[in-house]
């Protein structure tokens, strides 16, 4: 009886064998989508794989291995073939060929999707950033292809004496950014980029291009391109190109930063640095907002102020958290000339002296259109740069014209998440939560001395354009009426080779206690918050808060507009 039920039963490694038949039939697809493309006079040196590659510039790795590599570095995938395209075609082909042989698909353009979803094991990755078209008509409208980054745009624009709102970061792509909304130096002027949107060329689900436009009287297109305003990559088709409405470049702007609670070295222990007490946190963030929530500050064109969180030890577990210092720095755009930007200084942030403000030139016209990505370097992340410069500087920064070192924002390990701050604000509980929030047993003194950072970005949304604009166009983006976004971020990113090193690396000790410090604000109780970011994604964020009140419009769309039966236009966090 015993020998009939073993017979009966399941032996593992043929189930094993079973499983591994199913990779073995789509590593043959692979192979069938490969000479398929290239049947169809696709450049073989543009179709990458493990093993079928050319040379890269790196000594030691082939194009398929660099052109792997995604942003976060925490996450490092390796697709079935990657292919390198250079048109709406190319696009349109590749998608095409891989639904004809089963294959999941990737979409990247910059690649900085924090979750890793531009990119995947075992997929065909669809590259888009050799799509590089630009025209610029005499409406001002800019039709830019999916594959610029702002590093890229910006100066080409700068040269016609135009510029859209674009973000922080140089190397982030356009087309990315402008579908999970766009917050940027020019939103509290300008607005969220997916605000200017006015075109796309698009592949549905079904492999068809379709051309969108603002003026389009039909109703699917309409519906197509108010979720490509804010409702998040990929899932309503694949974008090759944007038309965007620019704006006339300012003839003077200024970069600036104040900086309160500069961490200075302690001498007894030259291990880590402490916070100076300038101003209380709490103080400073009052004054921030004041001057974001203002509408007597229109050349305030956008802001961020950064908070350094700090460790919850036995000299401030005791204290009022509103008396606390945290480093803080407040970045922002002004339009105008240098004198005005101090008056505002002084009328805002009245305890501020001149020895904690740095100011940078930066313009249009009037500087030889010197508008660059150096104007977006170091608004939102810590680097070791900066602890080096802190160390090594003798005396304190300077006013006056002193530039600003870019921060090209390589590829670094990190994790984020985020919240809005509503329309009212933070309650009086609030901030006392958010200050908790960033006061946490999880961080050590060392940290930054390590390489380690974990701090908030509070971001300005409110400003002129919100405030004086009575019909703004019909978006996705379903959190422009916040006052500002907090963006909580750990990165462990020292020298460029530690970034990647795997063993032997000291700031690898308090990385996972860093992460845990994300969890623990992901759920932190802060009153006057809500909703999440899309383009600070978390994977572990439900992903209907990203989207809010749009969020059941926007399953409409992908249901009835989008063509895609079988959602191969998927990651985990888009619209199924």
């Amino acid at each position: 009886m015993s020998d009939i039920n073993e017979e009966k039963q399941p032996n593992p490694e043929n189930q094993r064998y079973a499983v591994l038949s199913i990779h073995a039939i789509a590593a043959n697809n692979v192979e069938l989508f490969r000479q398929d493309m290239i049947k169809k006079e696709f450049s073989s040196e543009r179709l990458l794989t493990a093993q079928y590659h050319s040379l890269s510039p790196v000594p030691g790795l082939n194009k398929y291995q660099t052109e792997s590599l995604i942003f976060n570095t925490r996450y490092q995938y390796h697709p079935f073939i990657i292919v390198m395209c250079e048109s709406t075609e190319d696009v349109q082909l590749a998608y095409k060929t891989a639904i004809k042989y089963n294959l999941p698909v990737r979409i990247r353009a910059g690649g900085h999707d924090h979750a890793g979803e531009s990119s995947g094991d075992n997929v065909v990755l669809i590259d888009v950033t050799g799509i590089k078209n630009f025209d610029l008509a005499d409406n001002g409208v800019a039709t830019i292809g999916a594959g610029y980054r702002f590093y890229q745009l910006t100066p080409k624009l700068a040269e016609k004496n135009r510029m859209i709102a674009h973000g922080t970061c140089a190397t982030v792509g356009l087309a990315g950014f402008t579908q999970g909304g766009g917050w940027g130096p020019w939103t509290r002027k300008h607005g969220m980029c997916c605000e200017s949107l006015v075109g796309a060329t698009v592949i549905l689900g079904n492999g068809k291009r379709i051309e969108l436009s603002d003026k389009d009287t039909d109703e699917n297109k309409k519906e197509l391109l108010w979720a490509l305003r804010g409702g998040g990559g990929m899932s309503y088709g694949i974008v090759t190109q944007l038309k965007l409405q620019t704006f006339t470049l300012p003839q003077e702007i200024h970069r600036f930063q104040i900086e309160w609670n500069k961490p200075k070295q302690k001498k007894a222990d030259k291990s880590y640095c402490v916070p100076q007490e300038d101003e209380s946190t709490f103080t400073i963030l009052k004054q921030w907002e004041k001057s974001i929530s203002s509408d007597s500050t229109p050349n305030l064109l956008g802001t961020n102020l950064k908070i350094n969180a700090i460790p919850l030890n036995k000299k401030n577990q005791d204290k009022d958290i509103l008396t606390l210092h945290h480093h803080c720095i407040m970045y922002g755009y002004w339009e105008g000339n240098e004198a005005d930007l101090k008056t505002f200084i002084h009328d805002q942030f009245s305890n501020v002296s001149l020895n904690q403000v740095t100011i940078g030139e930066a313009s249009g016209a009037k500087y030889n259109n010197k508008y660059d990505h150096q104007l977006m370097g170091n608004w939102a992340r810590n680097s070791l740069y900066d602890i080096s410069r802190r160390l090594n500087e003798m005396g304190t920064l300077a006013l006056g014209g002193t530039a600003f070192t870019p921060d090209y924002d390589a590829p670094a390990p990190h994790k984020i998440t985020s919240r809005f701050v509503n329309k009212t604000g933070l309650t009086d509980e609030g901030y006392a939560q958010l200050l908790q929030s960033l006061t946490s047993p999880f961080l050590s003194l060392d940290n930054e001395q390590q390489g380690l950072f974990s701090y908030v970005t509070l971001g300005a949304i409110q400003g002129e354009f919100y405030q004086s604009h009575d019909h703004l166009p019909d978006i996705a983006f379903p959190y422009r009426d916040c006052q500002y976004t907090i963006q909580y971020q750990t990165w462990w990113n020292e020298d460029f080779q530690r970034k990647i090193e795997q063993q032997n690396n000291l700031v690898y000790v308090d990385v996972n206690r860093a992460m845990d410090w994300i969890d623990a604000s992901r759920e932190a109780n802060i009153e006057g918050t809500h909703g999440a970011f899309i383009s600070f994604k978390d994977p572990a964020i439900p992903t209907e808060i990203y989207f809010g009140k749009s969020y059941q419009r926007l399953v409409q769309v992908k249901k009835t507009y989008v063509k895609d039966q079988f959602n191969h236009l998927r990651t985990r966090k888009t619209i199924i």
